[in-house]
């Protein structure tokens, strides 16, 4: 029996990925688009057994030439969210029953319906997160925070950029994710619900302790060919891994920054996630830190915020284990 393919188009990154992730889980093949064009794209060359429109699409031009498509390919089509005017031809639901009937369709299976909420429980979050990308990080690294609650771990990220575009990536994020984005400045302490990025190309991003964890950023040489350097976070995340849950990410890039760092995060006693080969755009830095051994875990991009944010409990068995 080959694979059902789902397509869900949708314009919010944090409703489209929840749903992505879910499905993903049961062994269905996922396609995402954020608008009515993508899905149209994408439905032409996968021709997929069930489609999910948010409904807030179904008002915008262009939607009957979609509906006109997949009823000719004869896809199921269900539409999720507030009620629009003139869908009598296709089955509409609820946002929070939309897993549960997708999969109920595309596997034979009743399952139970699913809450979407994405708040967790704080109390057995992990103590710090840190996060690497480069070619192609901007689209992942939305995918991966907008998994994150409010109250989310300090999370500090390296993302190579050209010198100018840092700050606009910042104001999206900020704009777009429940935890608040910011430059990372030296001397900041660490706060529960801010994402910290590096802004600045001529300095790393570091990690010490006084009074607390705090950031430095310092003019030292580049490492593995850039500054900043995921390698320079990691290794300062892996001194602190002995006395705190320390999670680690190294997203899809170019080169190897942030490979050699990763296992040293791994054998201090972090939690070690590479980005897998198919969702990657180019499967360089994820791929070099699993052949080093530094990744505890390989996982889909569509997994790895919910896998950053595992109970701790959870966590640290799999890790004794």
């Amino acid at each position: 029996m080959s694979q059902p393919v789902l397509l869900i188009a949708d314009p919010d990154i944090m409703r489209r990925n929840t749903a992505f992730r879910r499905c993903a889980d049961h062994g269905v093949r996922v396609l995402g688009a954020a608008d009515l064009a993508d899905a149209l794209q994408l439905a032409e060359g996968h021709r997929p057994d069930r489609v999910a429109i948010a409904s807030d699409l179904t008002i915008q031009p262009g939607f009957g030439v979609l509906s006109d498509l997949l009823m000719r390919m004869k896809a199921r089509v269900v539409i999720y969210g507030p009620p629009q005017p003139g869908l009598t031809l296709f089955r509409t639901v609820q946002a929070d029953q939309l897993v549960a009937a997708l999969l109920g369709d595309l596997l034979g299976a009743r399952l139970p319906v699913p809450s979407l909420d994405l708040q967790g429980d704080s109390d057995d979050m992990p103590d710090l997160i840190l996060i690497g990308a480069s070619t192609g990080g901007i689209t992942a690294l939305e995918a991966v925070l907008c998994m994150f609650p409010a109250d989310c771990p300090p999370t500090l990220v390296v993302q190579h950029i050209r010198p100018g575009f840092v700050d606009g990536l910042i104001r999206r994020l900020d704009k777009l994710l429940a935890p608040n984005v910011r430059a990372a400045d030296d001397d900041t302490p660490l706060r529960r619900g801010t994402v910290l990025m590096a802004a600045d190309s001529d300095r790393h991003l570091r990690l010490i302790l006084r009074g607390g964890l705090r950031v430095r950023l310092q003019d030292e040489p580049p490492v593995s060919g850039h500054r900043p350097s995921v390698d320079v976070l990691f290794r300062d995340g892996a001194k602190l891994a002995a006395g705190l849950d320390v999670r680690a990410a190294l997203l899809t890039g170019m080169g190897a920054d942030g490979a050699q760092g990763m296992c040293e995060l791994r054998r201090a006693g972090a939690q070690t996630i590479a980005q897998d080969r198919d969702s990657s755009v180019v499967w360089g830095m994820p791929r070099v830190a699993i052949e080093m051994g530094g990744a505890s875990e390989v996982l889909p991009l569509v997994r790895i915020g919910q896998a950053l944010l595992r109970p701790v409990q959870a966590s640290r068995a799999r890790s004794s284990a």
